[in-house]
């Protein structure tokens, strides 16, 4: 069955690329679309139909992109296609002059903050609404199906804590151990470590963070920075060094995924973007790692809409997965399902998908503040959405983040039993 969609004269890019995204991508259905005099939009076949209200797209074409356009969610409550537009395109993002000290759009302004939602997936929520609409008129559509997954990615900041480190970076870390930490068996490691015993090394936990997802049959993604420095040094990368290329074709014999972590400076630099992937894939392709597609996410998840996802799709990337906050957990795009990205700007879908996620150990242990217990159970909140949703739960943990006891292993270890 093809049915037909007819909307108000006006914003015909913005609207063909949403009514893409959630009839033909998400509910796998067929539409032609086509435009009428009305001020609603109207899905129609065999003499029935579904009416849907136009709120976001009567917008005045002078005030779009500014701040004065900004409506809340609740005022989007029955436009489930303005909302999935408003929500993935992150258009409050650009409408919006609120940054905090990295340039990053803090959690606080979103709507989704300001209206208590961030926990929940809205975007899909509405989008089950459509659908249940649509197959209360049309009994015979079928939806595609989905099934919940759970994803785990981690970003190498830091592949091992000597690595490229200074020496007093090395003595304010052995500090750390001793006073902070207080946990002197941590110390030696470290110290073993910087004599040339990597595999005591404290962040090297790469062969425990494969096992936690090879016993639930999932295929990790790790993603490798270039440099650590905010402004680019010349010389080896992080990556160029013998120890972590040799690490890179480890984890992709494993048969897990290498990803890039674009550096600080780069996510308004194409350029730099481009470098920086075109160096790591030269590595990985020396290392005998092969791969369909690449992706990754932006160091301290410092992202510039639409700029980043034009760099990303300019360097022949297949995806990012940079857009969740980082003080806050939740569903910065309002969805736990991958989605083409559209640049605002230009008004056309990129050759780019997003892939958003929603924890990070971060967030939780220092942003948030939470104890392990709160932690756990804020992750298990998230995951109910994503089943529900049958969507995709998303965890980034850093190989140095944690895991320094055998304790602090079987908590994650036991989190993604949970989940997965």
């Amino acid at each position: 069955m093809t049915l037909l969609v007819e909307t108000p004269p006006g914003y015909e890019a913005e609207r063909e690329y949403i009514l893409g995204v959630v009839l033909r991508d998400w509910l796998g259905l067929d539409y032609e679309r086509r435009t009428a005099e009305r001020g609603d939009v109207q899905i129609a076949a065999d003499g029935e139909s579904v009416t849907l209200p136009d709120v976001l797209f009567s917008m005045p074409a002078d005030e779009w992109l500014t701040e004065a356009s900004l409506p809340t969610l609740a005022a989007l409550e029955q436009d489930a296609l303005g909302s999935a537009f408003f929500m993935l395109t992150r258009y409050e993002e650009l409408a919006r002059p609120d940054r905090d000290q990295h340039g990053r759009f803090p959690a606080a302004a979103s709507a989704a903050w300001r209206e208590g939602c961030l926990g929940r997936p809205v975007v899909d929520e509405r989008v089950d609404r459509l659908w249940e609409a649509l197959h209360a008129a049309w009994p015979r559509l079928q939806r595609r199906p989905r099934a919940y997954e759970v994803v785990l990615t981690h970003d190498i900041d830091d592949p091992l804590a000597t690595l490229q480190h200074t020496p007093l970076d090395v003595v304010r870390q052995l500090g750390g151990d001793l006073v902070r930490r207080r946990d002197p068996r941590l110390a030696v490691s470290r110290v073993r470590s910087l004599l040339g015993d990597r595999g005591r090394d404290p962040n090297n936990t790469f062969d425990f963070l494969m096992e936690v997802s090879e016993r639930h049959g999932l295929r990790g993604a790790f993603y490798f920075l270039a440099h650590r420095d905010q402004v680019p040094r010349g010389g080896a990368y992080l990556f160029e060094h013998p120890w972590v290329r040799s690490l890179i074709g480890s984890i992709a014999r494993r048969g897990h995924e290498i990803g890039i972590h674009p550096s600080f400076p780069t996510y308004r630099d194409a350029d730099l973007t481009r470098e920086e992937i075109e160096r790591l894939r030269r590595v990985a392709d020396a290392e005998g790692v092969r791969q369909d597609e690449w992706g990754g996410r932006q160091h301290y998840l410092r992202w510039a809409n639409p700029d980043t996802w034009r760099n990303w799709e300019a360097a022949g990337l297949a995806y990012d997965t940079t857009l969740a906050y980082s003080e806050a957990a939740g569903f910065r795009t309002g969805t736990c399902h991958p989605y083409r990205a559209f640049d605002l700007r230009e008004r056309r879908a990129l050759d780019l998908r997003e892939e958003p996620f929603q924890i990070m150990d971060v967030t939780l242990l220092s942003a948030m503040g939470l104890s392990l217990d709160a932690a756990r159970e804020t992750t298990l909140a998230i995951a109910a959405q994503c089943r529900r949703h049958h969507g995709r739960l998303g965890i980034l943990w850093h190989n140095n983040t944690l895991l320094r006891s055998a304790r602090e292993q079987q908590w994650y270890a036991s989190l993604i039993e949970a989940v997965a």
